[in-house]
């Protein structure tokens, strides 16, 4: 590749130098056709896959948490058991096992839940992603992922497992009933294994946020035209057969005329690379401007029409008119612009009137560049779709005076926009029954397809985030349970000498918000850091928006305080007299 990429580099420079009225700027890019295939796609799996790998840290600390506080509460039966001649070993290995079997009953549930997950990823996939369409269960990706959940059970139980038969046997046994021998270091590691919990569930809550958000902007962008009820039927015109203006003028003529008569249709119009299908600029010269190269002249995206072209887009005219039966090819030719073209080259000036030098390049229509004269001005149209990266101007030639023969029919209807398939293919068979008709969609399909990658990456982040809150949630749970357990004896002489039960719930609440405290301050760092990374998914958005960090800290906050809030009621309905007469 980086040979190839060398010699193409020389060679674009040569061509540069030789022919510099055409080639100047003009270079050349080498890449492996697989990198073409997946384009963008490759960005947004390294997102996918950084997410994934945040729910696994979050599952592994969860899941180290839960067999600790599991290991702690059963220490009096390890005591018993170390007593009674069981070796440290044996203890360990007894808790492994029992790692073991949550990890197979795990992994099992996990591959049933991946058969579900498979359509639904399907279903979400964008329609133009190369190889989603074949999409299947590798026996290689499920026996790693089935190895990788045996794996980090096992070895996050292997921790609690070894503080579990390092329990010294008479401080267990001497403790009560609810006591604890554990140790200051295992609380402490607990504490932070649930703060870093929330770290990393409050970072990837706000990555999805912010992806979610920036979804929603791509929606709601303004395009220019109106998707919605519209049917997009291409056509192309073999140049071998209409190879003159008046037949391919009898032909569309003829496809408007009956298409304007089905029921329902509101508007019909052609064009030869309307929204979301151009791709085709011409460059253009204004009237009077000094004679340049053509590599320095501007240039504008080109859009031959016909019929009620912009009545079929909903797009408003500025000023001046559209075109009509008096815009022929023997009648002086005529254009019209968008704004952007307009602000651009006449800054400050009306366009109408004004006129500009193009060579629209007709195969049918003979002649070199011709003075357009400019008769209206439209608004700015998004003809790539929400993500218009670098804007481009436009202007809009009537068919009747350019002629082309690649064409695509914009129906407006009302309904049902899809029924109209059948009886527009039947109209295009009566008129020619050697003429193909492809790739008919409803034009909302077309717009939805710039930002299916978006939304397959917004659902897969949304459910790992909350999968992640979850956990979080459950992880968090489990500690305070845990602790006010451990701490059942403390609490009943607290309300034995006249604390109220609304002081009990505040202590477990307030453990809980202090890791919750440390853990928002660590995500907030983290989120900071991964600025960089986030900034080229988003749209529309600032990765540091406070909406969404302020909507994700009141999520977070909420499912804490439910975590926090179930043990500190039931610590609070603990009746002190058999509390303490257990002990």
């Amino acid at each position: 590749v980086e040979q190839a990429r060398s010699e193409i580099k020389a060679l674009s420079a040569r061509l540069e130098k030789l022919y510099p009225a055409t080639n100047a700027g003009v270079g050349a890019e080498v890449r492996p056709l697989l990198d073409n295939l997946l384009g963008n796609y490759r960005t947004s799996l390294a997102l996918l896959l950084g997410a994934v790998a945040l729910v696994l840290l979050i599952a592994c600390a969860n899941l180290a948490n839960l067999l600790a506080v599991r290991g702690a509460a059963r220490a009096r039966e390890f005591a018993i058991r170390a007593a009674m001649g069981a070796g440290r070993g044996q203890i360990v290995r007894q808790l492994l096992v029992e790692s073991f079997v949550i990890a197979a009953i795990g992994g099992g549930l996990g591959l049933v839940f991946a058969t579900w997950g498979r359509d639904a990823l399907v279903a979400f996939a964008p329609a133009s992603a190369p190889r989603f369409e074949g999409i299947g269960f590798d026996w290689r990706v499920m026996a790693f992922t089935f190895l990788l959940a045996t794996l980090t059970t096992i070895l996050f139980g292997l921790w609690p497992a070894w503080q579990a038969a390092r329990t010294d046997i008479n401080v267990a046994l001497q403790a009560g009933s609810f006591g604890s021998s554990e140790t200051k270091t295992a609380r402490r590691s607990r504490d932070w294994l649930v703060i870093v919990e929330v770290a990393l569930t409050l970072l990837l809550l706000s990555a999805a946020g912010l992806v979610l958000k920036s979804f929603a902007k791509m929606q709601s962008t303004r395009l220019g035209f109106d998707p919605q009820d519209m049917l997009t039927v291409r056509i192309e015109l073999p140049f071998t057969k209409y190879t003159e203006l008046p037949p391919i003028l009898n032909f569309t003529n003829a496809l408007l005329d009956e298409v304007r008569k089905l029921p329902g249709v509101q508007s019909a119009a052609l064009a030869a690379n309307p929204p979301m299908l151009s791709g085709w600029q011409i460059n253009f010269q204004p009237e009077g401007a000094p004679p340049t190269d053509p590599s320095q002249q501007p240039a504008a995206d080109y859009e031959v029409v016909q019929g009620d072209y912009f009545a079929a887009l909903k797009t408003n005219l500025i000023r001046g008119r559209t075109f009509n039966e008096r815009d022929r090819v023997d009648s002086p030719p005529v254009v019209i612009i968008d704004q952007m073209l307009a602000d651009k080259t006449f800054k400050g000036q009306d366009p109408i009137g004004k006129r500009l030098m193009v060579d629209t390049e007709s195969d049918v229509v003979p002649g070199d560049a011709r003075l357009y004269e400019i008769i209206g001005v439209v608004p700015h149209l998004k003809m790539r779709g929400y993500d218009d990266a670098i804007p481009t101007p436009a202007f809009f030639f009537p068919e009747t005076q350019v002629g082309r023969t690649n064409l695509t029919l914009l129906v407006r209807a009302s309904g049902n926009v899809k029924r109209l398939e059948k009886p527009i293919r039947e109209i295009i068979t009566r008129l020619d029954p050697t003429q193909p008709v492809y790739d008919v969609r409803a034009m909302e399909e077309r717009v939805a397809e710039t930002w299916a990658t978006q939304r397959l990456l917004t659902f897969l982040l949304t459910i790992f985030a909350g999968l992640a809150l979850l956990l979080a949630a459950v992880g968090l749970y489990g500690v305070l349970a845990y602790s006010a357990m451990r701490r059942l004896r403390e609490i009943a002489v607290r309300l034995a000498l006249g604390a109220t039960r609304a002081h009990v719930r505040g202590l477990i609440l307030g453990q809980g918000l202090r890791l919750f405290g440390i853990g928002i301050g660590l995500g907030a760092l983290g989120v900071i850091a991964s600025v960089s990374v986030i900034r080229s998914f988003l749209f529309g958005v600032t990765p540091l928006d406070p909406e969404v960090y302020v909507a994700v800290g009141l999520i977070l906050f909420l499912f804490t305080m439910l975590a926090a809030w179930l043990p500190a009621r039931r610590a609070a309905r603990v009746d002190p007299i058999v509390t303490l007469r257990a002990e």
